[in-house]
């Protein structure tokens, strides 16, 4: 009887034993170095980086950072796992700025025109370029004025600047008239980009004020008669459809910005940051070249819808030039009445603008 008694109370003591055991804290395993000195991967060590982006997930741009984050994945050991987000997924594209800024993205990419009124002196920079013949010299020199002045840091002081990268020069697309001189645009409604509208009146244009959307329904419709825009937007936006004639001017260019949160930056290891430092001639590299895919690929699009690309006579274009100086020489005086260092900006940018146009 006592042996019958016995059996059922070994067992609850077992029972007992074996819960004390499966309820102790399960211990945190710091990943163990390998014979190359490197951290073994652990996915509790992994960061997740959110990089906001402005373009969709059929954009060359869009192919570039995916290179961007595989590298970054790669030479971390896959510590750092950057997931990309398309235009308007995780916040307006029109405010990735303050979306980087606050932390509601981790990482993003977006032209300085989509925050004008925080970057003003380095919109004027890429506005106020004229002859640089490609997006690549064009970056180079933004970076290198970058660098060398506060003042142009100084607006984007609240993300960490991973890269800066640069479109090619805009393009004057019209419907039916072709431009050969600037006599050519007089009289003719164009769009141009907001806060530009005194360069179409400098040019001889009529500046129409619509959002970038409605340009197809204007060139449609008859209300409008060209614009001054991206080429892109010849096969973005089916311009090419409606144009005519493309005319290069080489000048105005669209600077973007990559950027990272000051927080997470800072949080970061510092091997980790020191990848990013790495690839950041890279990702310049890479994000430019995604843009001059996408001007490709608009060009090929407009010529097989019959559209002809023009380039104007070097004494012509000259007098574009001498009749935009006066137009960023007022955007200069209205951000020094604003209590902003513009002129010093607009000196270094006459400083390069020389430099190209001398030797033409």
């Amino acid at each position: 009887m006592q042996r019958k008694m016995l059996i059922p109370g070994v067992i609850l003591l077992v029972l007992l034993l074996l819960c004390a055991i499966g309820c102790q804290p399960t211990e945190v395993v710091t990943p163990k170095e390998d014979n190359t000195g490197k951290n073994s991967k652990d996915s509790r060590d992994s960061i997740e980086l959110r990089f906001t982006t402005v373009v969709s997930t059929l954009h060359p741009n869009f192919k570039s950072w995916e290179k961007y984050a595989d590298e970054v994945f790669n030479r971390t050991d896959g510590k750092v796992k950057i997931v990309l987000y398309p235009t308007g997924t995780l916040n307006d594209p029109m405010d990735t700025y303050n979306a980087v800024k606050n932390g509601l993205a981790d990482i993003g990419c977006a032209p300085v025109g989509y925050s004008a009124s925080i970057m003003p002196l380095n919109k004027l920079y890429g506005d106020a370029l004229m002859g640089i013949p490609n997006a690549t010299e064009a970056a180079g020199i933004w970076t290198e004025s970058f660098k060398n002045m506060p003042e142009l840091q100084k607006e984007l002081e609240d993300v960490h600047v991973l890269f800066l990268s640069s479109t090619a020069p805009l393009i004057i697309g019209t419907s039916k008239k072709e431009i050969s001189k600037m006599e050519d645009l007089k009289g003719l409604v164009m769009r141009f980009p907001p806060g530009l509208e005194p360069l179409a009146k400098a040019w001889g244009a009529s500046p129409v004020n619509m959002p970038i959307g409605d340009i197809y329904i204007g060139l449609e419709k008859g209300t409008m008669n060209g614009f001054f825009g991206g080429e892109e937007m010849l096969e973005t936006m089916r311009l090419a459809e409606l144009t005519e004639y493309v005319t290069d001017v080489s000048m105005v260019y669209g600077f973007n910005w990559t950027g990272m949160n000051l927080k997470v930056w800072e949080s970061l290891p510092p091997d980790v940051q020191q990848v990013f430092n790495e690839l950041s001639e890279w990702g310049q590299e890479i994000t430019i070249e995604g843009f001059d895919e996408s001007g490709y690929q608009s060009r090929q699009f407009a010529l097989s819808q019959g559209t002809k690309f023009l380039e104007i006579e070097e004494d012509e274009l000259q007098k574009i030039y001498n009749a935009s100086i006066p137009v960023f020489e007022q955007i200069t005086a209205e951000l020094e009445g604003k209590g902003l260092p513009a002129n010093k900006v607009l000196s270094e940018v006459e400083k390069i603008n020389s430099q190209y146009l001398s030797q033409k």
